[in-house]
């Protein structure tokens, strides 16, 4: 009897663990010097049945001191779909006096379905020429 609960318990995790939806986090260094132009990633999508959730993922170091970012965001979807915005993103600056450099995973878009396989492409570019970025980037969960 206790062999046929482990059992179940075993199968049970496993279809649990299968109807995640994968995570991945990708990111695109930029100048840190003088970051003023487009930088762009493209996601190699399989899952077209699971809602995500997408943040911008920016990776800063002390040099950059402003409390916001503003950003123009364009996607191009598999059937060569395209949608662009701008956006402020809110940084948290959470900082210590050894910190190098801060990394910071910011809300992006909630529940999304990306119903199409292939290739999405995320493209960033600063609507300001930004000092002190090392890398940006999208963390899809």
């Amino acid at each position: 009897m206790k062999m046929w609960r482990c059992i179940a318990v075993i199968i049970l995790a496993m279809a649990t663990s299968s109807c995640l939806a994968p995570q991945s986090t990708l990111m695109v260094g930029v100048d840190m010097q003088a970051w003023n132009s487009a930088k762009s990633i493209s996601y190699d999508n399989s899952d077209t049945l699971s809602l995500r959730n997408i943040n911008i993922t920016l990776r800063y170091t002390d040099n950059f001191e402003k409390a916001s970012l503003p950003l123009k965001i364009a996607i191009t979807t598999p059937d060569a779909r395209h949608f662009e915005e701008d956006i402020v993103l809110q940084l948290h600056h959470p900082r210590t006096a050894i910190t190098v450099a801060t990394t910071e995973s910011l809300p992006y878009r909630a529940d999304v379905l990306l119903n199409q396989k292939g290739g999405y492409t995320f493209s960033f570019e600063p609507l300001e020429e930004v000092r002190g970025v090392e890398a940006i980037g999208i963390e899809l969960k």
